[in-house]
């Protein structure tokens, strides 16, 4: 999607665009003996760019799941999300403006207090499950993700590459790079290396051979600690790049 259309969606929300860059350069146990094929050779993989939705529900590039997921330590202080309208759990996709066929993903979250830690996220998975399983994706070939965003309501967002179902399967601390968001809607790049595994995980995944069997990116929005809070988190155009 061209960034003038972006200007104008983000212009329409009454927000101030900032046009600039944030370079996020701060370096994904087992896995199968079989290989997960490399994309197809190009200098991108566009990952998601909200064009393709499978009826309400959004679809990445080439056909995976788009789907909301959020958490909070209290669980009498729960994290609320919404997507689209009809009530599926994928994000809305949204038009930069009136009959014009770009999409931007939306997702709106509620915080609750009190909460040391809460996050509202859009997981993309490259590709859809097949017999049960989704695809992995080989791109230790590429050297960063970028992507527009914008979000309101919280201070930080979290990227994660996420590997399931292919020796590397953890309930979370999947490789991340955290980030503060700057007004505006802006493009941002993470430099793969970047990505590394938290602190407090105990037996910790080589970050590139998770990139080497990668089945989703997770996009958080998350507070910690957490005040009472409603936002908004926009995403588009996440790309693979060389």
């Amino acid at each position: 999607m061209g960034s003038r259309r972006i200007a104008a969606f983000v212009a329409g929300l009454s927000v101030a665009v900032v046009s600039a860059v944030a370079v996020l350069d701060a370096a994904a146990q087992r896995s199968d003996d079989v290989a997960a094929p490399k994309p197809a050779a190009g200098e991108t993989l566009v990952y998601a760019d909200f064009e393709k939705a499978d009826g309400a529900r959004a679809v990445s590039t080439r056909g995976g799941a788009i789907t909301i997921t959020s958490y909070q330590e209290s669980d009498v202080h729960k994290t609320t999300t919404k997507g689209v309208p009809s009530g599926e759990n994928s994000p809305e996709r949204v038009h930069v403006k009136a009959g014009d066929a770009n999409h931007l993903g939306k997702i709106e979250f509620a915080f609750m207090a009190p909460n040391s830690w809460a996050g509202a996220t859009i997981e993309i998975k490259g590709q859809p499950d097949a017999d049960g399983k989704a695809p992995a994706d080989d791109v230790t070939g590429y050297k960063k993700i970028s992507f527009q965003l914008y979000a309101t309501g919280a201070e930080m967002v979290r990227v994660e590459a996420v590997s399931r179902g292919y020796g590397l399967d953890m309930n979370g601390g999947w490789p991340k790079l955290e980030f503060k968001v700057r007004p505006g809607l802006n493009t941002y790049e993470v430099a793969l290396r970047s990505l590394a595994v938290p602190a407090w995980v105990e037996a910790k995944p080589d970050p590139k051979k998770l990139l080497a069997k990668l089945t989703a990116l997770n996009i958080t929005a998350f507070c910690e600690p957490c005040r009472p809070t409603q936002g908004i988190l926009l995403v588009d155009n996440v790309t693979f790049e060389k």
